[in-house]
């Protein structure tokens, strides 16, 4: 899912880890959505008819038609949230960051406890570099006994201390994320890189070992395991996670980057 690492520097892993729509940790709720204002009922119903067109469109990756029917959606509903959401998922995708923002700002708007757009719209703020507003953003939600994906939120908090080089707080946080959800296989990979940027290669090695356990098709912990062998002269070692990584990834940068070093 992400990449680049050869030692890992915390001024770094935004290059590292946000690329596109898919380093965030993003929540897509399955429920409708609901509205107010002045909006009919039927308009409701229509509103809610595109929405999910647009929802199954963007399932099936086609952002086109996911935007022409979340378009008619707002149309007929602009306090659609769910549609103002998912307007927000794809503008990210198109790196609309600011307007995406804007989506999830209007989807809170609506909805004060959307839990998934507050996590979605911290999650902008991080891709735009604003992490102490990220935090801001996200904090709240780990005190959200309703919050049905606290380990979104714990997970971004996490990587945002991180980037501001406070490994303790990050450590802290990833740990949480973890706990919550120990098949987080994101959380894993970000927090094994804590662990080897404040040296404790023995945990790192534990932490990027449980990712491959948990998520076995997850990339880039074999590409960081492979380091610490390689590092630690276990060459065979290092030479089957690099291939794995490379098998697993083979046209990405990760998986460039293990082949070069197998």
């Amino acid at each position: 899912m992400n990449e680049r690492c050869s030692g890992i520097r915390r001024n770094s892993i935004s290059k590292l880890l946000i690329r596109s729509t898919a380093f965030l940790v993003l929540a897509m709720p399955a429920l409708m959505g609901c509205s107010g204002g002045q909006v009919s009922d039927e308009g409701i119903a229509k509103s809610d008819f595109h929405y999910r067109l647009a929802r199954n469109y963007y399932n099936d990756h086609n952002i086109a038609m996911a935007q022409r029917e979340v378009h008619e959606a707002l149309t007929l509903n602009p306090e659609h949230p769910k549609a103002l959401l998912l307007r927000g998922f794809i503008q990210m995708g198109l790196k609309q960051l600011d307007e995406a923002a804007a989506s999830f700002r209007a989807a809170l708007k609506v909805k004060p406890d959307f839990f998934e757009a507050r996590n979605n719209l911290g999650a902008v703020m991080m891709a735009q570099g604003l992490y102490a507003e990220a935090i801001r953003i996200l904090e709240p939600l780990t005190h959200e006994p309703l919050y049905v994906t606290p380990w979104f939120a714990h997970g971004n908090l996490g990587r945002c201390y991180y980037e501001l080089g406070d490994l303790e707080k990050a450590r802290t946080y990833l740990e949480m994320a973890v706990f919550l959800n120990p098949r987080y296989c994101l959380g894993y990979l970000h927090l094994g890189i804590v662990h080897q940027d404040r040296g404790d290669l023995r945990d790192a090695r534990s932490t990027f070992e449980k990712a491959i356990k948990n998520c076995p098709k997850f990339a880039e912990p074999y590409y960081h395991l492979g380091v610490i062998q390689q590092r630690a002269g276990e060459m065979e070692a290092a030479r089957a996670s690099f291939a794995k990584c490379v098998e697993l990834a083979p046209e990405t940068a990760v998986g460039k980057r293990c082949a070069i070093r197998q």
